[in-house]
Order: structure tokens, then sequence, then C-alpha cells
């Protein structure tokens, strides 16, 4: 199954809003998408369990913009009570990067963050900060444009186009004065 197809099969779950603020609903709920995860697994050869699941919920429930590492997840369902060792969520994120749910993100040196798959036309790039690894999304069509045009004229068909610019947040400009 190819990531497109995923978007057109599933539009609310992959749907991106306006930024969000602490008092916004989350994305769609995976609700109006029960089977969602369970569908694609399954297509590809993969075993539905609760703990993917699970994982995926945190994706849904997060604010727009929050990228997840491995270690926040393990947390957030420790949390939640559930006991669930790194090597599952690993193994799961990879599962579900692989089908094109999530996309993987090298935000920070040697930390892998991820965060649910956009649809091309929705593509969003990220300022990272180097001190704290604050990281804020921005969009910018020239960007995209770029590599659209840049990925034709080489030959290549472009499946994802992303721009992270590393800097130092105003807060922690202020910090180091």
């Amino acid at each position: 199954m190819t990531i497109p197809n995923l978007h057109q099969q599933f539009p609310s779950f992959f749907k991106r809003n306006e930024p969000m603020t602490d008092n916004d609903s989350p994305l769609p709920s995976l609700n109006q998408e029960p089977e969602l995860l369970k569908t694609v697994l399954n297509k590809e050869g993969f075993r539905f369990t609760s703990q993917r699941q699970k994982i995926l919920d945190l994706f849904q429930s997060a604010a727009l913009g929050h990228h997840l590492n491995a270690d926040e997840i393990h947390q957030q369902l420790l949390d939640q009570g559930e006991k669930i060792s790194f090597s599952t969520i690993y193994r799961a994120l990879h599962v579900m990067v692989r089908l094109g749910l999530l996309q993987e993100l090298e935000l920070a040196e040697g930390r892998k963050y991820y965060e649910l798959n956009t649809p091309f036309m929705e593509q969003h790039h990220h300022l990272v900060c180097v001190h704290c690894g604050a990281v804020q999304e921005f969009e910018d069509a020239t960007m995209t444009q770029v590599g659209s045009s840049e990925s034709a004229s080489r030959g290549f068909s472009l499946l994802n186009c992303q721009f992270t610019v590393y800097g130092i947040c105003p807060s922690c400009q202020s910090l180091l004065g």
C-alpha cells in the first residue's frame, strides 16, 4: 500500500489543521478511523497489536507540531499503566514508518523523532534549537517547489521534501546573553 492510498482511504486520520493551542482538540480521533492500523498492518502482512494501536493513539492525541521520540512514547505509555519495552516501541515505530503512517525525523544529533505522516500538499519544515532542542514547524511553499523542481530536473520522483533549520531559539538567546 502506498502513502497516497492511505491518505485517500483514511482522510480524516491524516488531516492537519491550523496550529493548535493547548485549548484546541487534537487531530481527528482514531475512533473516526478505528480500522486504520489493523487494515494497513493486515494488508502488509503484519500483526495488529494493542501496543501498536496505543503508540499510534499517542500521535493522534499529541498537539500539532509535537514530535515524539521513543523515550517520550515509553514514558507516556508507562504513565498510562502500560508495560511496554523499548524494543517493542522501536519495532512498532519501524513498522509504522515503513507503512507510511509515521515519518521519522532526525531533528537533534543522534535522536530520532516521529510524527504523523501528512500528504504532500501539506508539507512542513522544522526550526530546531541546538541548545534546548525546541522544534517549531513552519510551512513555505517555495521550499517545497524547489524540492519538486530539483527532483524533476534530476529524474527523481519526489516522495517527501523536508527542510530543517538549526539555530538558537529566542529563549535560549536571552539565557546565553
